[in-house]
Formats: structure tokens, sequence, C-alpha cells
């Protein structure tokens, strides 16, 4: 399975999964559900994702904040009653979903996601039952492949030396961002992102100013490369050896020139 191919199947689940992201999403479904149960902000984003987990583990499956963060603001979650709030959520990414991309969904997705999927997060997604409904199914689907992407990227990032901080840093300056202002976003303290960035600096990975060097550059492409290998692994043990005719189809989904 080619690398094009498994990065454009990412590029599509991540166009559909930001129907939940409050963050990014303008979706009048979701909007609507957040101003009637309250939960703008993280809480919204977590109470939407780990509703269908333990929430002893909340904070170790969300990694793209600080865990201390996840601590304060339990209490809220609480009060929102996530295993609830999780199938509002979906009902309002699902009408999203059917609002934004009226054609039939395509066939196949579950295809991909049939067996065992790899990271806690995406194995709950996985494991909710599928109800019959194209676009809440093809949501789920979505979501348990974007979140084990994202579980083999971070262990991916772990084996090859870097903390979860530091592989946002990357990450960010590897899209062209400024990696204190994306870290700022998602509330990880001033000083704790600097101090990551003198140890990449150190390790000859960024510059002072944030940008990545050339080996930073190949490092990161390399951790990609490796998150491929990953995931077409994890395909593998399913019994998806080759997944072209699914990625060319779902590929287009929410693509302006295809969606």
């Amino acid at each position: 399975m080619s690398g094009k191919g498994l990065r454009e199947l990412a590029a599509a689940t991540d166009r559909v999964c930001r129907l939940l992201w409050v963050l990014r999403s303008t979706e009048p479904e979701i909007l609507e559900l957040i101003e009637r149960r309250g939960s703008q902000g993280y809480v919204h984003y977590l109470t939407s994702r780990l509703g269908l987990l333990p929430e002893s583990r909340w904070a170790a499956v969300v990694r793209v904040v600080p865990p201390s963060l996840v601590d304060h603001l339990l209490p809220r979650c609480r009060e929102l009653d996530p295993r609830r709030y999780v199938e509002e959520a979906l009902a309002a990414g699902a009408a999203a979903l059917r609002r934004r991309h009226p054609k039939p969904l395509p066939e196949g997705m579950s295809r991909l996601v049939r067996g065992e999927v790899q990271g806690e997060l995406g194995a709950a997604f996985a494991a909710v039952p599928r109800t019959g409904d194209g676009a809440r199914d093809f949501l789920l689907d979505s979501m348990a492949l974007r979140e084990e992407r994202s579980h083999l990227h971070f262990q991916a990032g772990e084996e090859a030396g870097w903390s979860d901080l530091q592989l946002m840093l990357v990450n960010a300056a590897w899209r062209g961002s400024l990696p204190l202002k994306v870290a700022a976003q998602f509330r990880w303290p001033e000083e704790a992102a600097q101090a990551e960035l003198v140890a990449l600096a150190d390790r000859g990975l960024m510059d002072q100013d944030g940008a990545l060097t050339q080996k930073g550059r190949e490092e990161r492409e390399a951790l990609e490369q490796d998150t491929d290998l990953r995931v077409a692994a994890a395909l593998a043990a399913r019994g998806v050896s080759d997944a072209s005719a699914e990625i060319s189809r779902i590929a287009t989904v929410l693509r302006e020139d295809g969606g």
C-alpha cells in the first residue's frame, strides 16, 4: 500500500473528523449542540471524544493538551454526562456531514476498520455499534482510522526520542506554523514549550527561532514514513493489503473539488 494513498486517507478522515472539533468548526449543528449544552472549547473536545473511555485514561490518550488541563476540566465533563454527550456529538457531526456532502458516501470504509484497531481511542470508536446510518457510520469509521494513525504517530515519535510536546512543536514547524503559538493554543505553559525548543535545538532539529533545520525536516519526514508503515501494518493485520479502490473514493469526501 503506497505512502501517498495512506496520506490521502489520513487527509480525508481528518477533514471528516474536524466536524467534531469545536476549535476548528463552524458547523451549525455542532454550534447548536455547544450552545445548548454550554460545552465550549476543550470541554467539548474532551467530552465529545472521551465518553467512550474510563476517565482514568483521558489524560493518557488526549496527548495534545497537558494532563493538568484535562484534570482541570474533568468536573465540567462529568456534568455533561460524557457517554450521552458523545452520542449527541455523533448525531450533530453526522448531520453536518450529510449537509456538507449530500451525495451518497463512498462504500468500503467499514472494511478498513473491521478487526483490531490500534490505540485505545481508535479502538473505542471502532467498537461503537454501527446503526446503518451512513453518515454516522462513516464518521465513526473516520474517527477510528484517524485516532489509530494519531496513536501510531505518537508511538513512532516516542521511539524516535521525542516527547509529546516536542512532537507537537516539530509538527507545527513542519506545517509552517509558529511552534510556540500552537503550543499556547493547546494551553501548554510557555516555559515548558521553551524548554522543549531548547532540547530540540540541542539535538540539531530546530533553530533558536523555532524553525526546523535540514536535519529536523529529514527526521520529521522519516517519522511520517514510519507512521505510514505502521498504519499499513495495522491494516494488513485486519486483512487489508490494498485499499487503493476505497481510498480513491474516500479521498474526495468534503474536498472542495470533489465533495
